[in-house]
Order: C-alpha cells, then structure tokens, then sequence
C-alpha cells in the first residue's frame, strides 16, 4: 500500500468496532494511512450512543482533530430499525465508561456535514485514491449513493464487512449476518449500484464483501487481553488508558459470547476488515455476482453469491475467502495489538 493512503471508515461502534477504530488511528499517528473521516451509523445502539463512541475512541486512540467525524443514518432504509443492546451493551462499549460529549471531555467537535455528505465530500477530494471500510450497517453508504451515484467510480476501493457466503451459517437469522440483516434494502442498494457501475465501466473495482465465513474465525481471548495491557503499558503509558477501556468493553462481549454457547470469547469481526482494507495483497478473493435478498419470509438478509454466471451478470464483488497470511487471523490481530501499542 502506498504511503499515506486515504481512509474512510463508517462504523457503528460497537466494541470490534472500538478495535478497528484504534487500529486506524493508529496507523494514522505513526503516518501510515491518512485517516480521512468517520462516519458513526446507527446500529447495535442508537446514532447518539454510536456518535458518542466514535468520538470517544478516537480521542482515547490519540487521533488528531484533523480526522473528520460525522453522524450517519439513525436507522435502516425501509423498515424500523433492530436495536440490539444485549450484544454490546446499553451504549455500545460494553463495560467501558467512555468520556461524554456534553461534559466537555471530548476534545473533537462532531462534523457539520451528514455522514453522507462526508462520504460524497472525500471521494471527491481523493478520487481513486480512497479507500473506504464500511464496518456497520450499509445506510449511510446507500444514502451517500443517492447524493453520488459515480462514488463507485471515485474509491479506490470498497471493503465491507458484511453477510456470510459459502454456506456458513448466519449469526441473527439462519442465513444472515446482523449488518447486512437490520437493513438489507441498504445492502442491496449499495450491489446494485456496483453492479450498474462495472457494467458501465469494467475498470471499476469490485466491491470486496467480508463475511462471517472469514471474519468468525478473528477469536479475541481474555489472554489477548492482558497481552494488550502489558504491551501498551511497556511501550508508551499514554496508551495505557485506551487498552483499559478496549479491555473494559471486550469483557462485555466475552459474557454475550458466552450466553450464546460460543465460549468466553469474543469474535472481533471489524479490525480483521478494517486490516485487510489496508493489506489487499494479503486477501484471498473470489469474484461473483453478489444480491441482497430483501423480501423472503425465511431468506430476508441472505446474501446471494452467484459464482457460475447464472444472472448473466459481471462479477459486482469480490468475496474475501480466506489470507495468504501465516498464522491466518490470529496473526492478524498480534499486527493489530503490536499498532495499538505503538505510540507512533
């Protein structure tokens, strides 16, 4: 990846979340990426929890004022919005008390353009050059198409963490993953306009989809944890306070983790995405044709990969299969700790 690639993130945070945040402002302090914005969506929690976190994250995570946060979508495009507290807690941060906007402890004022509008704003500004990480619900996203539909067109590339393929099963309904599932309609939207864009111009990127077949198998455990402490308290001890709250949240989500039968474990979809976006040479992909089912009594949520040409279609994504790395996920996240620590 070039020095200082433009990033976008739009999120919904979220404690995985939380990660993928620290792990690109991160990679912004020591002068890697040019974190561009993020754009905080409604999702788990409601769009004033999920403003709240962002900021705080990146406050915690030492990100400068320049990074541009904006508030997304409040809700899902069609039908009303599925909240779902019990997975990362009331407010989205599990057990991590995060500074509070209106006490004044946030050092980041909240961007006056939409979450739309930045998406928009920054393609323009970066044409061909950004690269956006959509680690939420799709909305925000679908909204911003409306505002550009040629945002295909001006990313470098698109990378979202979203659906399950091959088979794998859902994790909110049989055949659905919770991002694509609270608003297909969004998801749906943001194929189509790939679609419409590569046949337009085959030059244009695939959308790259990461699903839970992949992003499953990003295990966080307690040992990971205080490996996470004790390296952010060895390497800078300004660090040391947002290690205490990633670990403060994660704690939430190793409890849902559990209630579920998945064990005292936390699957941290978001910065193994939010990783990947910034290593595509290490993304073992597999194009297809790829639509959003929005209206099956059983199938609502499911993503639907076409790999034979049944449609007749040209490939509108590439689904991320599997790394080329060694050691798979679980190296991933040791690169992501080792950035979390490093003051830059």
């Amino acid at each position: 990846m070039s020095a200082r690639r433009p990033v976008l993130l739009d999120c919904d945070p979220g404690i995985d979340d939380a990660l993928a945040i620290a792990y690109l402002a991160a990679e912004h302090r020591a002068g890697r990426i040019a974190l561009q914005g993020v754009v905080a969506t409604a999702g788990n929690v409601g769009i004033d929890d999920t403003v709240r976190n962002a900021l705080a994250w990146l406050d915690l995570a030492g990100a400068g004022a320049e990074v541009s946060v904006a508030a997304g979508a409040a809700g899902a495009t069609v039908v009303p919005h599925a909240f779902t507290p019990e997975t990362h807690g009331p407010r989205g941060a599990g057990y991590a008390a995060l500074p509070e906007r209106e006490e004044g402890t946030t050092a980041r004022a909240l961007d006056a353009r939409s979450g739309a509008r930045l998406w928009v704003d920054l393609a323009r500004a970066h044409p061909g050059e950004l690269v956006a990480v959509v680690t939420g619900p799709s909305s925000t996203l679908a909204a911003a198409l409306d505002l550009e539909p040629a945002l295909p067109r001006l990313l470098r590339r698109l990378v979202v963490m979203g659906g399950t393929y091959r088979g794998h099963p859902g994790n909110t309904t049989p055949v659905s993953e919770w991002n694509v599932d609270v608003d297909p309609e969004a998801a749906d939207a943001v194929c189509l306009a790939w679609e419409a864009a590569r046949e337009a111009d085959p030059a244009v990127a695939p959308a790259w989809w990461c699903g839970l077949n992949l992003t499953e198998r990003a295990v966080w455990t307690p040992e990971r944890s205080e490996r996470l402490l004790a390296q952010a308290a060895s390497a800078d001890g300004r660090l040391v306070s947002l290690a205490r709250h990633l670990v403060d949240a994660l704690r939430f989500y190793f409890e849902f983790h559990d209630s579920v039968g998945e064990g005292y474990l936390a699957q941290v979809h978001d910065p193994l995405v939010a990783w990947l976006a910034l290593h595509s040479e290490a993304a073992v992909t597999e194009p297809v044709h790829l639509r959003v089912e929005c209206a099956g009594e059983h199938t609502r949520g499911m993503t639907v990969e076409d790999r034979r040409g049944h449609r007749g279609r040209a490939a509108n994504a590439h689904l991320v299969v599997d790394l080329s790395v060694p050691g798979g996920p679980d190296a991933v996240l040791d690169e992501v700790m080792a950035a979390l620590a490093d003051p830059g």
